[in-house]
């Protein structure tokens, strides 16, 4: 089709926002000839008529943040991210097409998305995302070492625990200020609020759980006797030390080896003793949870929620009262007695959220205790929450999207979690289009192999995951990153389905890690909202960002020794848009994703340069498989042989 004849009937452009920024994407539908890329404006209701465009990346050659903006360097993209607007702003986006740097394409008309607001509201939920990615260019910057040329890892520590430091605030975003939310609330009104934390570390956080009046707070040790560089609970004893004078109770759980109190809740109830709202997510309350993983918190007004949550709360201190609670910290080897197992088991009913929605809580324990010994040669029943969550993959109509921390132990075949399920999925539904990214690599890699083996004739080529990576070296306009601070990374443990379809639409989140230990041996909190899109839309936003960033770093640590390899710089491609309208790459399907209304998506053709990654993971798995049958059949070997008598003297 010839630019000319390019309408905006046809063409589309949508705006997706969440508290922490905007994602835009858009489709003219067809390659535009002599398209050299995109700019996008932002407008304000009060500003210029065609906006101002967005800022663009580039240094000088001493390394110096370039002002530049899309228009001095168009976009070889269908999507961008507006990460330097104000929160609280409301903004509509006109995109241009380019043949070259100032240039608008002749022939093609700008599209424009409809208005948005940067907000964390939706409805009777507020919905939080911080910044926690240290692989950035703007990390590295900010911990830059010129002397010798890369960042100075020691700097981060001290400045994530500065309260006033420009490092935390960028990272940790808003929050802080969503987990001290109903603190603050209990304070004005008079009313109280209930807690169940994991880590408690944060000084700052500390400090205004201590203002709070009428405080009851379930706090877990958050190590245990495995690790000997800590006191059994150490990192927790600082908190429990500061908060014992002012709350008004402070519970104990103190779990044995392989259980974790995981939950990170608070519950609001008012001056009349009625439960009003909870806030939970994934969101430890430690420096490292506010700045340095990508996290989630979620503020809900429901008093059915806030009533079951504060059940929950009761029969975890009851657990813990009948367990027995030692004078000095030690495991408690009767915790999470029958009784709390059979009260988290009950299916629970769903509670209107919104208009047309529900949200439905989980608690765990709920499965037998059956992941303690790991003697279990088959696999168990599966958890009553994940049974719920596989449901919706196996009825998903386009998309799974996720972030995942640790569901389960890679390459341990008694491990069993949310991705061997979605790859089993995956390759069952050549047509759903999934996008994610796990801490661990070999997750990443354990899931690939699930959609390998699942299916051996049907492949989905639009299933697509990452794990972190870094630029671990200076190149071009590129600085050296680092990309992680202590063993989390991505710390999100959230699953998204169908977010464009209005009824189907779904959400997991809370601390629930998406495995079977997570249900059978730790203590947790699970979320599953239906049919409310703009918190769907809202975390896809928040997954496709974290996926995004990771997925160039992550291909390219995953093919730094394949020969031959080159580093694709798409400022230099002339054919830069064919990937994204060739039916046979993830582009393609990424393309129509943002547009689609909620529509399935065409299952995408075979790809031969997936065909040879698969046929590369296959043969490493291979040889692993063929390695471990070595070494055991070495170790029997030694077994059985004749010992030698030693010789007399």
């Amino acid at each position: 089709m010839r630019n000319g004849s390019m309408t905006n009937a046809i063409a589309k452009a949508i705006a997706i926002p969440n508290n922490d920024y905007v994602h835009i994407a858009w489709d003219f539908r067809s390659q535009l000839t002599d398209c050299g890329g995109f700019a996008v404006y932002r407008l304000t209701q009060n500003g210029p008529a065609d906006g101002m465009p967005l800022p663009a990346f580039a240094r000088d050659a001493q390394g110096k943040r370039l002002k530049i903006t899309c228009e001095d360097q168009p976009i070889r993209k269908y999507s961008w991210r507006d990460v330097f607007e104000t929160r609280g702003g409301t903004y509509r986006y006109r995109i241009v097409a380019m043949s070259k740097p100032k240039q608008p394409l002749e022939g093609v008309d700008p599209i424009m998305t409809s208005w948005v607001t940067v907000s964390p509201r939706a409805g009777n939920a507020m919905v939080y995302f911080n910044r926690g990615l240290l692989a950035t260019q703007h990390t590295a910057d900010d911990i830059w070492d010129p002397a010798h040329q890369k960042p100075d890892f020691a700097k981060i520590e001290a400045l994530i625990n500065d309260e006033n430091s420009h490092l935390r605030k960028s990272l940790s975003g808003q929050l802080f200020e969503a987990l001290t939310l109903l603190l603050d609330r209990a304070k004005k009104d008079g009313g109280s609020c209930w807690a169940s934390l994991y880590e408690l570390t944060d000084e700052c956080l500390i400090d205004r759980l201590a203002e709070c009046d009428n405080l009851h707070l379930i706090l877990s040790n958050d190590n245990d006797e495995k690790d000997k560089k800590v006191v059994y609970d150490g990192k927790n004893q600082a908190a429990a030390k500061t908060l014992h004078p002012t709350a008004q109770e402070i519970i104990r759980r103190y779990m044995p080896q392989g259980q974790i109190g995981h939950n990170k809740f608070v519950i609001y109830v008012d001056s009349h003793r009625r439960p009003k709202a909870v806030l939970t997510g994934s969101t430890n309350w430690t420096a490292s949870g506010l700045c340095t993983q990508s996290n989630n918190a979620i503020l809900i007004e429901s008093e059915p929620l806030a009533e079951r949550y504060l059940q929950y709360w009761k029969e975890l201190k009851s657990d813990a009262l009948a367990a027995g609670i030692p004078k000095q910290p030690s495991p408690v080897r009767a915790i999470q007695a029958k009784e709390l197992r059979a009260e988290c088991a009950v299916k629970p009913s769903p509670i209107p959220l919104n208009q047309n929605s529900t949200v439905t809580a989980w608690f765990s324990p709920n499965a037998a205790s059956v992941m303690r010994s790991g003697k279990q040669k088959t696999q168990p029943p599966v958890p009553a929450d994940l049974a719920e969550i596989y449901d919706l993959f196996a009825h998903a109509r386009q998309s799974v999207l996720f972030l995942a921390f640790m569901p389960g132990m890679a390459g341990a075949a008694m491990s069993f979690h949310f991705l061997k399920e979605l790859g089993k999925v995956s390759a069952q539904k050549p047509e759903l289009f999934v996008r994610g990214a796990v801490s661990d690599p070999g997750l990443t890699r354990e899931f690939d192999l699930a959609t390998l083996t699942a299916n051996a004739t049907n492949r989905n080529e639009d299933s697509m995951i990452a794990s972190p990576q870094g630029i671990f070296k200076n190149f071009n306009d590129w600085r050296k990153e680092i990309y992680k601070y202590g063993h989390a990374i991505i710390h999100d443990k959230v699953i998204v389905v169908d977010p464009f379809d209005e009824e189907r639409c779904a959400v997991i989140t809370g601390s629930h890690n998406l495995g079977f230990r997570a249900s059978s041996n730790n203590d947790e909190n699970m979320l599953i909202i239906r049919g409310d899109a703009a918190i769907a839309q809202a975390y896809a936003a928040h997954v496709m960002d974290i996926f995004e960033h990771y997925r160039s770093r992550w291909i390219n640590a995953s093919n730094a020794n394949r020969p031959n390899r080159k580093d694709y710089d798409p400022n230099q491609d002339p054919n830069w848009q064919q990937k994204y309208f060739d039916d046979s790459r993830p582009a393609y399907a990424e393309r129509l994703f943002w547009v689609s209304g909620g529509t399935p998506l065409p299952a995408l053709a075979a790809n031969l340069a997936q065909k040879y990654a698969r046929e590369r993971l296959e043969k490493e798995d291979a040889g692993r498989k063929a390695a471990a049958a070595a070494r055991k059949a070495a170790k029997g070997a030694a077994k059985k042989a004749p010992r030698k008598k030693a010789a007399k003297a």
